[in-house]
């Protein structure tokens, strides 16, 4: 085995390692989720060799695919986690991450939330708010426990991105103005088991402007160098993640460019350095397969209708996101046609394509649509009661049926629901 992602053999089947993707969709059934695991290796290794003399550490965006499965694996090659619930966090856990591995962020952690991570001493809550600084401090005193903290600094930084995925500016929701940076690192300099212990900033996802990233990271050193001189200790810059995949080609990412921008500016700097890659980490890693149930053509349009919808994968409805979409068994002798690619749900918005350039396909046959291991699964549903993709790793040329979810008895015993 030594090519990483998808590719055909000399008949032109899609296979994954060794494996023929046709073979595996009969085996497993569709719609049907596939990781390839040497990528997922791959693109770590490179992440991590990019940021390594910086003393850089990488902490996973669970958000970005929370099988139990891809966070075992991903754990087991060193990484650490970037969680934003109380389900990520206890998904974490029970696959064997170390608690000071675990980064908690996001904007909305309630009481019940902050409580558990406090008593499990995760890593670090990243703080968004001064009130959540409130419960926190509330919190830690009366369980009389340490906990250390960054605050996610809001820099007003606008990405080019989409809209829906942008973090950075003050019209979002996310992170504390740089105004009044000063006046929480006060607040928290009061408590007896609250420590500051860094900075955060994320500005958004599907980045592609490296220059963005570069004048983002030195502002964020420039805030802690000043914070430092006006008596604070400000020893971790979370730098977040938010790398761009391009969806368009395979186009595997090599980070020598995030190498050379952070060495600019923390190479002599004694910070530990936090990314949280998760769609550069894993979306490539994944295709789902989909069987067409039948073919339509109208006057005006002609469909395949398949058997996955958005319930699936939602990033097309969504985002009006690109997918590329491949025959399993491509046909040179096939005349291209012009279709729309369409699920079962009972929603207009239900598609995966429209108007795509594809060989002639006839029911029963089998698509991939490609680099979908990020924010595929993880953002499914059961709408219309339609049944859940299998989803499956392949590790050095074996496959691996992956749990999604916690058994029933394992959510019974996390509290998450009720023993009746």
């Amino acid at each position: 085995m030594n090519k990483l992602g998808f590719y055909r053999d000399k008949s032109n089947h899609l296979f994954v390692q060794d494996l023929n993707v046709n073979l595996l969709a009969t085996k497993y059934g569709t719609p049907l989720f596939i990781y390839d695991a040497g990528l997922i290796e791959d693109i770590f290794v490179k992440i991590q060799n990019a940021v390594k003399n910086i003393n850089g550490k990488i902490f996973y965006a669970i958000k970005a695919n929370d099988n139990i499965g891809i966070i075992k694996f991903i754990n087991n090659l060193g990484a650490g986690a970037d969680v934003v619930s109380l389900g990520e966090l206890k998904k974490c856990l029970k696959v064997g991450m170390k608690p000071n591995k675990i980064i908690f962020s996001g904007v909305g952690k309630d009481r019940e939330e902050i409580a558990f991570a406090i008593q499990k001493k995760i890593k670090q809550l990243n703080i968004e708010s001064e009130e959540e600084l409130f419960d926190v401090i509330e919190i830690a005193e009366k369980e009389k426990k340490n906990i250390k903290i960054a605050l996610r600094v809001n820099l007003d930084i606008k990405a080019s991105t989409h809209a829906k995925i942008s973090t950075g500016d003050e019209y979002s929701k996310f992170g504390i103005s740089s105004s009044e940076i000063l006046k929480v690192c006060d607040f928290a300099k009061k408590s007896k088991y609250v420590t500051l212990h860094g900075l955060a900033i994320h500005i958004g996802s599907q980045i592609f402007d490296y220059d963005l990233f570069s004048s983002t990271y030195s502002a964020l050193e420039k805030l802690a160098y000043r914070l430092n001189k006006n008596g604070f200790n400000i020893k971790s810059l979370d730098l977040g993640g938010g790398f761009g995949v391009n969806y368009e080609k395979y186009n595997f990412h090599n980070f020598n460019e995030l190498k050379k921008i952070t060495e600019e500016i923390f190479l002599k700097k004694k910070y530990e350095i936090c990314f949280e890659p998760g769609r550069s980490l894993i979306a490539d890693s994944g295709i789902l397969v989909t069987k067409i149930i039948r073919t339509k053509n109208s006057r005006k349009k002609s469909f395949l209708i398949v058997d996955a919808g958005m319930n699936h994968l939602i990033r097309p409805t969504l985002y009006n996101a690109f997918h590329r979409i491949e025959p399993i068994k491509l046909n040179d002798t096939r005349k291209n046609k012009v279709v729309d690619v369409v699920g079962p749900i009972c929603e207009t918005g239900d598609f995966f394509a429209l108007d795509r350039k594809l060989q002639e396909m006839s029911k029963n046959e089998l698509l991939a649509i490609m680099s979908t291991g990020a924010y595929g699964s993880v953002m499914s549903s059961n709408y219309n009661s339609q049944k859940n993709a299998k989803e499956i790793l392949i590790y050095k040329g074996k496959d691996y049926l992956i749990k999604k979810e916690l058994s029933f008895n394992e959510l019974i015993k996390s509290h998450v629901i009720p023993n009746f």
